[in-house]
């Protein structure tokens, strides 16, 4: 191809420190007014809300011994959720034969796949690689940790705004919330799996939408495996339309156009031996209402073709950047729960909220506090668990310390971590997924 981006080298969107780390970004840029309210000290955090079936009331909150602020990470005591933990139970002991998927949705904090590796990575060692999940075609900037993602000619992404909470043109925009059509006869993506990004054999399932004269074309590089996707081959989820081929992994798919102008959505990418696996489905600028957004009936269908046993719920930084009220916030929090509860009754859920953010004087800004106590409590009510991004790191104030060290794990924004800050919240959600699915004797 002509012109390759390698995923983890995209334009630089933010500030210069960290440039390269904040060229997948949310919308929020600085921090607006802060609206008072009272502090939170790290002292007095609690352990993750234990998680309740949807029928029952949710469980008590457990107390447990808070991280001090030196700590940098919350100490491992697991999370309650025992449908997940059962699921990653039944693979380790070969009891399963399907994948144990994640879906996580967020902002851009998601979206770099910096945080969201940190995660997947220790769980494909200790339960099985089962590949990368979802990967986004055709739209830039985009990063994944396991692949490098090409493209050439003329491709437009739709929704222009994806990160946006209004309704824009049909609403299916399959499960990442966007989709790319080709605009000229060159137009070309390409996906290359890196080093151990699956094991094996793996399945490729490329999603789109095509009318009756449009064709993709799907090649296996360096091979002679070739497939044509159009409006009725594979099988169908909702709208959309799943295509796949198979290859031995490390390998790279090439689709291009053959004819028409199809809608596509991402593909799936998949080991054919059980394991792990996590989609990344973060939006840079999203907030929780931006999937609400979205044409219900088909996001429910993709979602429940996913069949999840974990759904992560990651948002708050934009809207705690924003003047939003926060009954919003847990309005949406509500309703997008109840939605993917409609879509995958049988997935435990863990809302996360936000991580710190600094003022312009270092302090930790009230706001951000306010929204993970927020998420806190929606999680309780809602019975899913939760995860304090803001108490993982170290409570207030811990976002001025992170963007002291050497080197700095946290940018001069205020708002994004850097890799090895993300690296290190993502290791601290990790070891308590991990002790979730080992708890202690």
């Amino acid at each position: 191809m002509r012109s390759k981006t390698p995923s983890s080298e995209l334009p630089s969107l933010a500030v210069s420190l960290l440039a390269a780390v904040l060229a997948i970004t949310c919308s929020a840029g600085t921090l607006g007014p802060a609206r008072p309210v009272a502090a939170v000290s790290a002292s007095g955090a609690q352990a993750p809300t234990a998680a309740a079936p949807p029928s029952s009331a949710p469980a008590p909150v457990a107390s447990a011994e808070p991280p001090s602020a030196d700590a940098g990470v919350a100490k491992p005591t697991g999370l309650a959720l025992s449908r997940f933990a059962a699921a990653l139970g039944a693979l380790a002991r070969r009891e399963r034969t399907t994948h144990v998927r994640i879906a996580w949705l967020g902002d851009s904090h998601t979206a770099a796949d910096y945080l969201t590796h940190a995660v997947r990575r220790p769980l494909q060692e200790r339960f099985g690689n089962g590949g990368p999940g979802f990967v986004q075609l055709g739209v830039e900037p985009y990063r994944h940790a396991l692949l490098k993602v090409g493209r050439e000619g003329k491709w437009r992404r739709e929704p222009s705004s994806p990160a946006g909470s209004m309704k824009q043109l049909d609403g299916i925009f399959g499960l990442g919330g966007q989709r790319a059509v080709p605009e000229s006869a060159d137009a070309r993506a390409s996906v290359e799996l890196l080093g151990k990004a699956s094991q094996g054999r793996t399945r490729f399932s490329l999603m789109y939408r095509a009318a009756a004269a449009d064709r993709l074309l799907m090649t296996i590089r360096g091979t002679t495996q070739r497939e044509t996707a159009g409006p009725k081959s594979g099988r169908s989820v909702g709208a959309l339309r799943h295509h796949d081929i198979e290859a031995d992994a490390p390998a790279t798919l090439d689709l291009g156009v053959s004819a028409g102008a199809a809608e596509v959505f991402g593909v799936l990418i998949e080991s054919t031996t059980p394991g792990v696996v996590l989609d990344t489905l973060g939006i840079n600028g999203a907030r929780a209402a931006t999937p609400l957004a979205w044409n219900d009936a088909e996001w429910r269908a993709a979602l429940a073709d996913r069949d999840p046993a974990l759904v992560v719920v990651a948002y708050g930084t934009n809207e705690a950047a924003s003047t939003l009220e926060g009954t919003r916030y847990q309005k949406s929090l509500e309703e997008l729960v109840a939605r993917i509860r409609g879509a995958a009754p049988g997935a435990d859920c863990l809302l996360v909220g936000p991580p710190d953010m600094a003022t312009p004087s270092g302090e930790s800004a009230p706001r951000a506090i306010e929204f993970d106590q927020i998420a806190k409590a929606t999680a309780a009510r809602v019975g899913c668990a939760h995860f304090s991004a803001l108490s993982a790191m170290g409570g207030e104030g811990s976002f001025a310390r992170w963007a002291k060290e050497k080197p700095p794990l946290a940018a001069r924004d205020g708002v994004h971590l850097g890799p090895s800050g993300y690296e290190r919240l993502g290791a601290a959600l990790a070891e308590q997924l991990l002790a979730t699915a080992s708890p202690a004797p």
